[in-house]
C-alpha cells in the first residue's frame, strides 16, 4: 500500500479505510472529496478544478454570467428544448447579449442595467428577437437564484418592455403569386415552391419529407419530420415543432400537387440513375423527396438565396413583389384558402397551428374582406 501510495498524482491520497481521498486549495478554499476508485478520484478532483476555475462553484460567488449561461443552455434547457430552439438561443445569445453581460460577474447585476438593455432591445429589434433576450435573461439568472449561486433575481424588480408590435406579412396577389412560380420555373428548387404555394408546408417541412410520408393510394401528405441544421451536428431530421405540425395535408388524386410529386419522382429515380455510384444520399435522409443531383438534402440558405434572386430579377423587370420569402407562398396558401370560403378551423389542422387564435389572428383580415364580399353577394339577393 505504501508503494501505490508514493505512485498516486499530487492531491490524492489512499486512506486506511481503501478509499481515495481528492484535495486541492484555490482561493484560500479548500475542496475535496473521496472515491472508490482511484480513476474516479482523478476525474472528480479534474472536474472539480474546472468547476471552482471556471466560476461554477456557488461558494465562490464569483461566477461569470458567459460561463452560467452555457451551463443553464446546456444542462438545464436542453433536458426541455430542441435542439433547433436551443441553436436559436445560443445565437441570440451570441448576437445581442453576450457583449453587454458575458464578461460581468452574476451577483454584479443589476435590475438598473438590465432594464436599460432590455428597453433599448425592444425599440430597436423586432418582438420576436426582444422577447427572446428578455426571456434568455430572466430564466438564466431565475435558475442561477434556484442553484443558490445568487440570492435573488434581479429582473423580479424590473418592468417588460413595450414591445414592437409584430408586422404581419403580406401574401402576395394571385396575380403576383402567378408571375413569381412562373419565373422560378427555370429553377431547380422550382417543386419545392410549387408544392408550398399549394399545400401551406413550412420549408423545414417541405426539406424534410420523404416518400414514406406521401400516400398516392389515399392521397395525403404526412408531416412527420422537419430538416434541421446545426453548426456541430449538420443535417439532420427532427420531430415537428409542436404536436399540432405534426398532421395530414390532403392532396386529391389528379390535382396538381399530386401531379407535381408523381412527377418529381421520376426526375428524382432519373437523377438517381445518372448520378451511379456518386449518389450518396446522408444516413438516415436516403428516402427524401426532395435532394440534390447526388441525393444529398437540400440547404435551406441556398434555397432562400434562388429565391431572393428570382424576386430581385422580377423587380428589376417592374414587378411590384415586395417581400416574398419562402414563408410567404404559405401565407399565399392561406390565403388564398380563405378567399375561396374554407372554413379557419380547417385551415389551422392543415397550416398545423397550436391554436385557432393563431389562424385568426393571421388571416383576420382576408377574413375581414371575404366577409364583406359575402355581405355584397347578401344585399343584392335581398
Amino acid at each position: 500500500m505504501a508503494n501505490e501510495s508514493k505512485a498516486l498524482p499530487t492531491g490524492i491520497t489512499l486512506r486506511k479505510d481503501g478509499r481515495y481521498m481528492w484535495r486541492f486549495k484555490y482561493n484560500g478554499f479548500t475542496y475535496s472529496g473521496y472515491s472508490r476508485k482511484l480513476a474516479e478520484a482523478k476525474k472528480a478532483m479534474r472536474d472539480k478544478r474546472y468547476e471552482v476555475e471556471h466560476g461554477l462553484y456557488s461558494k465562490e460567488q464569483n461566477i461569470i454570467f458567459d460561463v452560467w449561461f452555457k451551463e443553464w443552455l446546456e444542462v438545464y434547457k436542453a433536458a426541455d428544448c430542441k435542439e433547433s430552439t436551443l441553436n436559436l438561443y445560443r445565437n441570440v445569445y451570441d448576437r445581442y447579449i453576450k457583449k453587454e453581460f458575458g464578461s460581468r460577474k452574476l451577483k454584479m447585476l443589476r435590475a438598473d442595467m438590465i432594464q436599460r438593455f432590455i428597453n433599448e432591445a425592444a425599440g430597436k429589434y423586432s418582438k420576436s428577437v426582444a422577447s427572446t433576450i428578455n426571456f434568455l435573461l430572466y430564466d438564466a439568472i431565475r435558475q442561477a437564484v434556484r442553484n443558490g449561486i445568487i440570492a435573488k433575481n434581479p429582473m423580479d424588480n424590473t418592468t417588460p418592455p413595450k414591445f414592437k408590435k409584430q408586422e404581419k406579412r403580406g401574401a402576395l396577389t394571385e396575380e403576383t403569386q402567378r408571375l413569381f412560380l412562373e419565373a422560378a420555373k427555370e429553377s431547380h428548387y422550382y417543386p419545392l415552391y410549387r408544392l408550398a404555394s399549394l399545400t401551406g408546408m413550412r420549408i423545414g417541412e417541405v426539406l424534410g419529407l420523404q416518400w414514406s410520408d406521401v400516400d398516392f393510394q389515399t392521397g395525403e401528405i404526412r408531416i412527420t419530420h422537419t430538416l434541421c441544421y446545426s453548426p456541430g451536428k449538420g443535417k439532420y431530421l427532427d420531430t415537428p415543432k409542436s404536436s399540432a405540425s405534426r398532421r395530414i395535408i390532403p392532396i386529391e388524386k389528379g390535382s396538381e400537387a399530386y401531379c407535381l410529386l408523381k412527377d418529381w419522382r421520376k426526375t428524382q429515380l432519373h437523377q438517381r440513375l445518372m448520378a451511379g455510384k456518386y449518389w450518396q444520399p446522408l444516413e438516415g435522409m436516403e428516402n427524401l423527396v426532395f435532394t440534390s443531383n447526388n441525393g444529398t438534402p437540400h440547404y435551406d440558405t441556398n434555397v432562400r438565396k434562388d429565391q431572393r434572386v428570382i424576386v430581385e430579377r422580377l423587380k428589376e423587370k417592374g414587378v411590384e413583389i415586395g417581400t416574398c420569402t419562402f414563408h410567404t407562398l404559405r401565407h399565399c396558401f392561406a390565403t388564398r384558402c380563405i378567399e375561396n370560403g374554407m372554413e379557419p378551423k380547417v385551415l389551422q389542422a392543415i397550416l398545423g397551428h397550436s391554436t385557432f387564435a393563431m389562424t385568426v389572428d393571421l388571416y383576420v383580415d382576408v377574413m375581414e374582406s371575404t366577409k364583406r364580399q359575402e355581405m355584397k353577394k347578401i344585399t343584392a339577393a335581398l
